[in-house]
């Protein structure tokens, strides 16, 4: 892992998590992380949303979601929260999609951040390291698949970078 560098946003979510003591996976529970973040977390029945009222943000989390993907939708809402400003229905399709690329990315730094892969064996096989992060951070396998490609291709870019110096 000391190959491994993290961008602006996985710092900037870790950071933030660690000011408001949030240090270890069991700590990453919706109803905890919104309570430090100061949002207002709600069940709807006409989908998942996040939007601010005033000073107040609301992330909405429609009520039949499982466990798993409840997790994954609330980590995209805060993200819009955290990132974005605006009513999506008034943008540009384009815009709305990179909107919602940019909560994706913040999807994967959120639920398993930076500041917990020191938690995960990297030293083990491929297929347990998903299992053993879905079962840390309690997420869905496609979640964990795609942050460890994320790590995986951060690594091959250093080593390719050392290799060519």
């Amino acid at each position: 892992m000391y190959l491994y560098k993290p961008c602006d946003l996985e710092k900037r979510i870790s950071e933030a998590y660690q000011q408001n003591g949030i240090i270890y996976p069991s700590q990453l529970d919706e109803e905890y992380i919104a309570r430090k973040f100061d949002i207002f977390l709600v069940e709807s029945k006409f989908g998942s949303f996040a939007e601010y009222c005033d000073d107040l943000k609301i992330v909405a989390l429609h009520h039949d979601l499982d466990s798993l993907k409840r997790r994954e939708v609330f980590f995209h809402e805060i993200g819009h929260l955290f990132l974005h400003v605006g009513d999506q229905s008034k943008m540009t399709e384009s815009f709305r999609f990179f909107q919602e690329s940019q909560a994706k990315r913040f999807t994967l730094f959120a639920a398993i951040p930076y500041h917990m892969l020191t938690y995960i064996d990297f030293s083990k096989k491929r297929d347990f390291i998903i299992y053993e992060m879905q079962e840390m951070f309690r997420v869905p396998p496609k979640i964990c698949e795609s942050r460890l490609v994320y790590i995986e291709n951060k690594v091959l870019s250093k080593k390719l970078e050392a290799a060519c110096l």
